[in-house]
């Protein structure tokens, strides 16, 4: 029978399970833990077996991993997002706003017309605006017998006390390297190489690392940045740290950067299966691997994410951060950017620890800045500078 299986989020789920088969299931949930570690599937399985029909007939014993029966009518529905008692809500530009939040809360006073609970998710909470979040408050203080409202969020910081205070804390983690390899081989159809590679990559989070699976644009952008930022590493050049700012400018002003890069990467397996989530269905519900990916389009959120300054700003500090491993006498095990291992280890041989961390230090002191309206231009070009002429800075 279906159960719900996320990648190194066993713990959470048990949680969710215990709650479930005691009969003490919140009104509130707060999913939080970093994109790509499975907040939205973990969403989506409370909220499938809190519904699901076929668990009353079934032992204890037998509903561990959010068990659900996979074929009542809710089950249906909520695994194919046709269910009329399930809603998400989503930023709409940077933020969520009041008036989303009053329109979930106008809706969830109406009781469920098919399922035991009406379930409202609200993705990237951290987004809602002071006024959305204590407008979501008043909802949590006197909340309907019949609401589910998940919170899925970066941080349980990230909302205001009184809101983390109402609803039960879920905490998702990140995956070690190993584990998330050998899923990549027998989930993903990569081969073990790359599989390792996209593992350092993704920082522990399995939906990154299947997004960069489907994703040959990032590696070319990423390509470009880093050859630009090692091109003035140490060049004593002035003009060329202020030509390598302005080439970086027009990869961050170019919208079609990530289409273009996607056309003829070599030796890359990006076109390998890949799935869309941090996690599968057990095998009674499952349809089947994923299907070969597409190229990378120019909304790909990997490839996208570093076309934009702060993107670019982090991408660069790990490399950095990578560099000072080595000058440490780190192995490359431990490196992040584990594919330019011979790049990193001829750099890190020229610079000293401090200086490594230092530039780390810097670019994410240049991206926060950014962030927060420094001009990018100025900003850049003072980062490349430090890097030609470190002795001046």
């Amino acid at each position: 029978m279906p159960t719900m299986e996320i990648l190194g989020q066993q713990e959470a789920i048990k949680k969710l399970d215990a709650e479930l088969i005691s009969g003490t299931l919140s009104h509130a949930y707060m999913i939080w833990g970093p994109p790509g570690s499975g907040r939205a599937m973990l969403a989506k399985g409370l909220a499938v077996a809190a519904n699901c029909t076929g668990r009353a007939d079934m032992p204890a014993e037998s509903l561990r991993g959010l068990w659900h029966c996979g074929k009542c009518r809710n089950c249906a529905k909520l695994l194919s997002d046709a269910h009329p008692d399930y809603a998400v809500v989503r930023p709409e530009g940077a933020s969520i706003g009041i008036d989303e939040v009053r329109e979930m809360q106008s809706r969830i006073s109406l009781r469920p017309g098919e399922s035991h609970l009406k379930t409202w998710v609200i993705e990237d909470a951290h987004a809602m605006t002071e006024p959305a979040q204590n407008c979501l408050l008043k909802v949590l203080e006197e909340p309907p017998g019949h609401a589910l409202i998940i919170l899925l969020l970066d941080d349980e910081d990230m909302v205001l006390p009184t809101i983390a205070s109402r609803c039960h804390s879920v905490r998702l983690g990140t995956v070690d390297r190993a584990t998330l390899v050998d899923w990549g081989q027998r989930e993903l159809g990569l081969s073990a190489e790359r599989a390792a590679t996209l593992a350092a990559l993704s920082g522990g989070l399995p939906g990154r690392m299947a997004r960069l699976a489907n994703d040959p644009a990032y590696f070319k952008l990423r390509g470009e940045i880093l050859s630009t930022v090692r091109g003035v590493m140490w060049c004593g050049d002035g003009g060329k740290a202020l030509a390598a700012s302005e080439r970086l400018m027009r990869i961050f002003r170019n919208p079609r950067a990530e289409a273009d890069a996607a056309d003829g990467v070599e030796g890359a397996e990006d076109d390998d299966a890949a799935e869309s989530a941090a996690g599968k269905e057990g095998k009674a519900s499952r349809t089947g691997k994923a299907s070969k990916a597409s190229k990378a389009s120019a909304n790909s959120s990997e490839a996208a994410s570093i076309r934009k300054p702060r993107g670019a700003c982090d991408l660069i500090a790990s490399y950095m951060r990578d560099a000072l491993t080595l000058s440490l006498g780190g192995g490359r095990d431990m490196l992040i950017n584990a594919d330019l291992a011979d790049e990193l280890e001829q750099d890190a041989g020229r610079g000293q620890p401090e200086q490594f961390k230092r530039w780390a230090e810097r670019c994410i002191d240049t991206g926060e800045a950014v962030d927060a309206n420094a001009n990018v231009q100025l900003a850049l070009d003072a980062l490349m500078l430090q890097f030609a002429l470190p002795m001046l800075c």
